[in-house]
């Protein structure tokens, strides 16, 4: 069975797809198509161009009322070429259909931000590729801490994620500094806490994560903005043996309170679980023992409001080069009570 914490070994060769009947990709069918794709549609192939791919279970959890409307319309956006999908083969059960962005939804985009598809250099087999990339574990993982915060917060209109960026998107802002694994943004009510997020896989040593730390430290000093830095780590074991080595080198930075840190492990997560719930241990302040997310800042009391800390971490005014595609809010632009559209094609 596939989950956040399935090792890259696991994921092996994807499983031969069936022939199935799919739409030649051609200007006349970009733009014939154009017309049959919904708003739900082409936030979601925007959220697979922002975060490279996403499962058929975490595509329901963001956008569908039931696995089987989901697996209704991903067929169609299949068969139109908007979506390209691939399955792993990992041995013991079943892995479910992994989705990325194809050549018809990436036009589609464009189109929409005014870009020239040509000028976009969008190329279907670098989007399909990840399939067989060594980081696709890795990814997975990172997408399985959102996409349940995400699914919470529509079913509760005062929850809300209201950041979710890539690595890729954190390594444009930040990558000449750090290069966070994710940056995230939860609101509850009227309180809100951001932060990066570091996955451990448990593949690498952990020397690996620790050098990034002068790094986020870096990152504070040059923004003036703390953010806090959020751990997850494979097993509960390798998350103990973890914060021996943060506290150490956290403790000698030069100012180690612009750096707070929590961790939590993936076993907290499966089930029903989410990133929300009290499955964070500050690294300094245990005494409460593990608190939820939106409880973190109350440790941190030199924390900026999101709000003060958001205008450096806004998307740069300029156009770049290449141009690239518009990044999707990270919660569908709907709530489950206004999906009564029909779906049409």
């Amino acid at each position: 069975m596939l989950n956040s914490t399935t090792p890259q070994r696991d994921l092996r060769a994807p499983v031969p797809e069936r022939p199935t009947l799919r739409v030649a990709s051609s200007p006349e069918h970009h733009a014939a198509i154009a017309g049959h794709l919904t708003g739900r549609d082409l936030w979601l192939a925007r959220m697979l161009a922002e975060h490279r791919t996403l499962t058929s279970t975490q595509i329901v959890d963001l956008a569908f009322p039931s696995r089987r409307a989901a697996n209704l319309r991903l067929q169609r956006l299949y068969q139109w070429r908007v979506v390209d999908r691939f399955q792993p083969y990992i041995g013991k059960g079943r892995a479910p259909m992994f989705y990325v962005l194809d050549i018809t939804g990436a036009h589609a985009l464009a189109h929409e931000d005014g870009i020239d598809p040509v000028e976009l250099k969008f190329r279907p087999d670098r989007s399909i590729g990840i399939a067989y990339a060594h980081r696709l574990a890795h990814l997975h993982g990172v997408n399985s801490f959102f996409t349940p915060l995400i699914a919470h917060a529509r079913a509760h209109e005062q929850l809300s994620v209201t950041a979710w960026w890539s690595e890729a998107r954190c390594g444009r802002h930040f990558g000449d500094i750090v290069r966070p694994d994710a940056y995230g943004r939860w609101r509850e009510d009227d309180r809100e806490i951001e932060w990066f997020l570091e996955w451990d896989t448990g593949r690498y040593q952990l020397a690996r994560f620790t050098a990034k730390l002068p790094g986020y430290a870096k990152l504070a000093t040059t923004t003036r903005i703390i953010t806090p830095l959020l751990a997850c780590f494979a097993t509960a074991r390798r998350e103990a043996h973890a914060r021996r080595l943060l506290a150490e080198h956290t403790s000698g930075l030069p100012r180690p309170g612009d750096l707070p840190v929590a961790t939590t492990n993936a076993e907290h997560l499966h089930g029903d679980a989410t990133a929300a719930e009290a499955i964070w241990l500050p690294l300094r302040h245990t005494d409460a023992g593990r608190i939820r997310l939106i409880n973190l800042r109350r440790c941190w009391p030199q924390v900026p409001t999101p709000t003060a800390a958001s205008e450096a971490t806004q998307e740069p005014a300029d156009v770049p080069t290449p141009p690239r595609l518009t990044p999707p809010a990270p919660m569908p632009p709907w709530t489950d009570h206004d999906l009564t559209w029909r779906e049409t094609g």
